[in-house]
């Protein structure tokens, strides 16, 4: 792992969870919310803390950190994406409008039987690809921002009008204040 993607159990990181291959999942709103209720689950009982997101079609954009002294970051992210796959997996799988369910779970079962041999389905890409948000302060740079994605990929103009992100005024994640 090089040195830019390490992540300590502390502190403040843009953190990227990116589904495996890019397959745009987030495409249906079920999926989003499955999504949703997970961060918020974390948040709840592991102790993240969300201050900014955005899920895009095949990934989530997120500045998150956890409660100083009470949790560990990267065992959060790997319990987030655990349980979410499972879930999401699940829907997809069980979804009676779905019209690329046997392909969706192709893709996934092509993507275990590449990366891991004990399992079914794959659906995360492995690692989180985490950028420490204090290098960017002691630099003077400017904070990569989830919203920014957004208007850069062209997916929104105004991001108030994006239902998963966390601009929009009836948002759903449970965003950290402070």
């Amino acid at each position: 792992m090089t040195e830019m993607y390490k992540m300590q159990p502390e502190g403040l990181y843009f953190v990227t969870l990116t589904v495996v291959g890019g397959i745009d999942v987030f495409t249906r709103h079920e999926y989003c919310d499955l999504l949703v209720d997970n961060l918020n689950y974390c948040i709840e009982h592991k102790r993240l803390r969300v201050y900014e997101y955005a899920i895009l079609p095949s990934r989530l954009y997120m500045i998150a950190g956890v409660e100083q002294g009470k949790s560990n970051l990267p065992k959060v992210l790997r319990d987030l994406k655990s349980a979410s796959a499972k879930q999401i997996l699940r829907a997809i799988a069980e979804h009676p409008n779905e019209t690329r369910k046997e392909w969706l779970l192709r893709l996934f079962q092509f993507f275990a039987n590449r990366y891991q041999n004990d399992a079914e389905h794959h659906f995360w890409q492995f690692g989180n690809q985490p950028v420490d948000l204090e290098k960017f302060v002691k630099k003077e740079q400017t904070i990569p921002s989830p919203i920014e994605s957004l208007l850069k990929e062209k997916i929104i103009e105004d991001p108030k009008h994006y239902i998963y992100c966390s601009a929009y005024p009836g948002q759903r994640v449970k965003l950290a204040l402070n």
